[in-house]
Formats: structure tokens, C-alpha cells, sequence
């Protein structure tokens, strides 16, 4: 795993960061409207406050996704800046998966702003955004890889959960801070009743990706790829943990009016959100400097797909 971020260059580096803000400010856009849409008990203002933050983090994910295209451009042209402007390369990439990629996810972020719109219309529009935005991570990478219609749904099913985690960060931790915890503690029980789900959902689906993409766990965790996932996944581990300390704990005593609650939940949710930041960073090196091993391939032949970022243009 260290040997491959050893040999990563500049463009290399500056890919994974890219990626890595792609993913949060993605993520956190849909997952805004997920809860909105689904955290019954969140008062107007934070509907509001959270509606705002959709827009915002979708403008921000639209502009960082079309910056991966001269990225990839400079990457095909040897690592130079002077390639990121090529018209043909950026052309080719354009019309690559990668492009195609990232003109699904600005069509859905597109839509997400959509709430804005009052009534049922606006809603439907920015949940067909996340969607959109979900079913865009499967047009490029790994999941490319054969079976791809089973891909495609784990990695949706996956992204949507995570996106829906994502998104109720933010309002819990604004409402804990507020004078009354009564309002937090009745948010944070209602996240947790609907996590439960989320839970299984993320887990099976990263478990199930992980089989599907190596078909071999035990092998793939020799791999710089499985190493890269299985730290990746001490991270959610210690995530769920988390979550379950402020179920089990903090959100009863929340609901109790009990001292320093709030002020305890606010840390924990701080721990939280470093943690799903290191997910999205180890994402992004994982996606980017090395690849699971190919169900189509033999150990004896080779054994590992090319990375995304040192493949072909049309990966």
C-alpha cells in the first residue's frame, strides 16, 4: 500500500485530493436532500439551512468533477500542464467513460438544486438528482469490471447509504449546539432509527463489491488494493462505533436534558466527521493508485487490472 503512494507523481497527488473533494462535497450535496426528505424531526430553520447546503456543495462538487478532465488530459500527455490545455486530448477524455461520468453527476447535481422549488415537484426533481448523482460513480473505474450490472447496483446501493449518513452530519451537530438538546436528541433518534438500515446496507454492499470485484478476499488483502480497503474499513468500523455510542448513550441522555450532553454529542460527531474524511481520502487513493484483482484474470496472467488514473483513457 505505501509502495504505491511511493510512486505517485504530482498529477497523481492532485488527482487523489481532487477526488477526495469530490466525493465529500458530492456526497454531502445529496445526502442534504436525503435528509431533508427523510429526518422527519428537523425543524424548518435546519430544512432551510440544509437546502442551502445541497446548492452550495452541488456547485462546488459540479466544478471540482469538470476539473478532473484536464487532469486526466495532463495524466495521458505524460504529466504536463501543457496537455491539460490539448483540445484533442481533452476531447478524447470528454468522450471517455470518465466524461460520460461526470455529465451524468452535473445533470444530478444540476437537479438537486432543484429544491429550491416549492412543493412535491422540487422534492421529486432533487431526489432524481441524487439519484443521478449515485448512478454516475458506475460509468467509470472498477466498476467497469464484468459482472457490471452487479457492480452498478452495490455501488449505487453503497453510495446513496453513505450519501444519506453524510448528509445528516451536519444538521445534527448545528442542532446539539443549540441551547435545548431536546430538538438534537429527537433528530438524532430519528437518524438512528433509519441508520439501522444504513448500516447493513453499507456493510454488505462494500463486503459483496469486495468479493465481486477480487472474487479471492483473503488474496486481495496481500494486495495494495485489499490493504487500501481493509484500512478503509477499520474506518467505518470505528465510524459505526461512534454511531452506536451516540444511539446507545448520548441521544438518551439528549432526550434526559442531562448536563454536557450536547457539548459530548458535538465532540463525537467532530470524531465522526474526521473519520468519514479519512474514508473519502483513502477512497480516493484506492480508486486511484491501485485496482482489485480481475475475476476475468488469473493470478499466473498477471493477476491486477490497471489502476484507474494509470489506465487507458477509455477506463
Amino acid at each position: 500500500m505505501l509502495s504505491a503512494l511511493a510512486g505517485a507523481d504530482t498529477i497523481i497527488w492532485i488527482s487523489i485530493c481532487i477526488k477526495a473533494l469530490v466525493y465529500a462535497t458530492t456526497l454531502l450535496a445529496a445526502g442534504s436532500i436525503l435528509s431533508i426528505l427523510t429526518l422527519r424531526s428537523l425543524p424548518a430553520a435546519e430544512r432551510r439551512t440544509l437546502k442551502w447546503t445541497a446548492i452550495i456543495c452541488a456547485v462546488a462538487a459540479a466544478l471540482l468533477s469538470l476539473s478532473r478532465l484536464p487532469l486526466r488530459a495532463s495524466f495521458l500527455m505524460g504529466g504536463t500542464w501543457q496537455g491539460a490545455m490539448d483540445p484533442m486530448i481533452l476531447t478524447m477524455v470528454a468522450d471517455s467513460p470518465l466524461g460520460t461520468s461526470i455529465a451524468l453527476r452535473a445533470v444530478g447535481l444540476l437537479l438537486i438544486c432543484a429544491i429550491l422549488v416549492p412543493g412535491r415537484a422540487g422534492r421529486a426533481m432533487a431526489l432524481f438528482g441524487v439519484g443521478c448523482v449515485a448512478v454516475s460513480f458506475v460509468f467509470r473505474g472498477h466498476a467497469l469490471q464484468e459482472p457490471r450490472l452487479a457492480l452498478a447496483i452495490l455501488i449505487t446501493l453503497h453510495l446513496l447509504a453513505l450519501a444519506f449518513w453524510v448528509g445528516a452530519v451536519l444538521p445534527l451537530y448545528r442542532l446539539a449546539g443549540k441551547a435545548s438538546g431536546q430538538q438534537a436528541g429527537l433528530a438524532a433518534h430519528d437518524f438512528g432509527t433509519k441508520a439501522v438500515w444504513t448500516v447493513g446496507a453499507l456493510t454488505l454492499a462494500g463486503i459483496a463489491t469486495l468479493w465481486v470485484l477480487t472474487g479471492n478476499i483473503a488474496a486481495a488483502l496481500f494486495t495494495p488494493y485489499g490493504q487500501f480497503f481493509v484500512l478503509k474499513l477499520a474506518l467505518f468500523l470505528a465510524v459505526l462505533g461512534l454511531a452506536a455510542w451516540n444511539k446507545l448513550r448520548l441521544t438518551p441522555a439528549l432526550l434526559r436534558g442531562e448536563t454536557n450532553a450536547s457539548k459530548r454529542l458535538r465532540h463525537s460527531i467532530r470524531l465522526e466527521a474526521a473519520l468519514i474524511a479519512a474514508i473519502f481520502a483513502v477512497t480516493a487513493a484506492l480508486t486511484t493508485v491501485s485496482a482489485p484483482m480481475s475475476n476475468n484474470q488469473g493470478a499466473a496472467a498477471g493477476g491486477f487490472a490497471q489502476p484507474e488514473e494509470r489506465s487507458s483513457v477509455t477506463s
